[in-house]
């Protein structure tokens, strides 16, 4: 067997050499000549807002780590909560000298602090509780990262986190949360709430609900902030009769109607809880199946939240937008949705008239039509 072993020492000219004549493998064991630290400039806090959270919050950079020989090395950020680092995370590995750290990973360690951005909560002192520190190291390694790797362990840095709270609207009064099952794109998760805007003491929010459980909360991601059935109707609210007590364990609302997209406003000035359901999108005029007439209008019914989408027969005529049935008065033709900044299908043009209608030029034939109001666009596929 023919093995050769280096190892370097403290006194770096000390190098010894033993072998036998049977494999070629070389093993190197280094202790580093100098240590490792970061040499970016860090802020004396650093400003959180989740509206924020893809942005690159600090980019950790450092110098090279020298183990004495040229080996593959790798670096780990630790990130902790206390200073000793008893328990720590690594967020992330890299083999280069620099790594981003986004402004979402420190809300993640904001919010395992008990931090929030609700200008009604307070630490026990009083004082707000958005602030608090989260601890950073790198650490230097050659190999695979476990076993007698050779290993350097920078000293920590102190990242001071502010999360922004929350502007209280014009009736000065802080968003409430919804969490729940009855509300699949929020589940029983804090991942993603439901947030119910505030102003002057009626909260509202539009959200797809189905026949499940719900409840809400008057602080983000505390459980213990939870306002269920029973507190409403102790509070003397009138509730919507689409809602009921779950007579589960925590006394849920349960939504009992149609599934589908509704405006649910809390309303406490009147003391009511009220279900609205989506409005549909009405098409009428001579490009359509219905003409220019109530009796058979087209409708385009809210598939998603604030999109709006039917499949029919087009023609090359005129024909308009209503956002309520019977109602004349309610349309909505080319040069509205033109100045609201929309993106509209070439499949369109105004068509100029009293009325400045949409005109289809088009291939005549089966197209779905789509309006989306988040994306601010107006499709055509056939």
């Amino acid at each position: 067997m023919k093995k050769l072993l280096f190892i370097a020492f403290v006194i770096p000219s000390l190098i010894i050499f033993s072998g036998c004549e049977e494999e070629n493998d070389i093993t190197f064991i280094a202790t580093p000549s100098e240590g490792i630290s970061f040499t970016n400039s860090f802020s004396n806090e650093y400003l959180l807002s989740n509206e924020t959270e893809d942005n690159i919050a600090e980019r950790f950079v450092w110098e090279p780590a020298d183990f004495g020989a040229p080996v593959n090395i790798t670096y780990d950020l630790h990130a902790s909560l206390s200073a000793d680092f008893s328990a720590f995370d690594v967020v992330g590995s890299t083999n280069k000298t620099n790594l981003a750290v986004t402004v979402g990973t420190l809300l993640d360690y904001a919010f395992d602090l008990g931090l929030d951005d609700d200008p009604a909560t307070t630490n026990d002192d009083g004082n707000p509780n958005n602030m608090g520190q989260v601890f950073f190291r790198l650490r230097a390694y050659a190999g695979a990262g476990t076993g007698n790797n050779t290993d350097i362990i920078s000293d920590p840095v102190t990242i001071n986190l502010v999360w922004l709270e929350r502007t209280l609207s014009g009736g000065g009064c802080a968003s409430i949360w919804v969490v729940g099952a009855a509300v699949p794109s929020a589940g029983w998760s804090w991942g993603t709430p439901i947030e119910f805007g505030c102003e002057s003491k009626v909260y509202e929010a539009k959200v797809r609900l189905v026949n499940d459980a719900f409840r809400f909360f008057t602080t983000k991601g505390d459980w213990a902030s939870g306002y269920n059935y029973p507190h409403y109707e102790g509070e003397g609210f009138t509730i919507d009769p689409l809602l009921e007590n779950a007579n589960d364990g925590d006394s849920n609302f349960r939504f009992i109607g149609e599934p589908g997209i509704y405006t649910l406003t809390v309303n406490e000035n009147n003391k009511t809880i009220t279900l609205t359901p989506s409005a549909s999108l009405w098409l009428v005029g001579a490009a359509t199946p219905g003409g220019w007439s109530w009796n058979a209008p087209t409708e385009a019914k809210e598939i998603s939240l604030d999109v709006w989408q039917t499949t029919m027969e087009f023609s090359n005529n005129t024909f308009r937008f209503f956002q309520v049935r019977d109602d004349w008065g309610s349309g909505l033709n080319y040069p509205y949705y033109v100045d609201a900044g929309y993106t509209i299908s070439s499949l369109f043009e105004d068509g100029l008239d009293g009325d400045n209608n949409f005109r289809f030029i088009g291939t005549p034939g089966t197209y779905t039509v789509t309006v989306n109001n988040r994306a601010r666009s107006i499709t055509m596929e056939q």
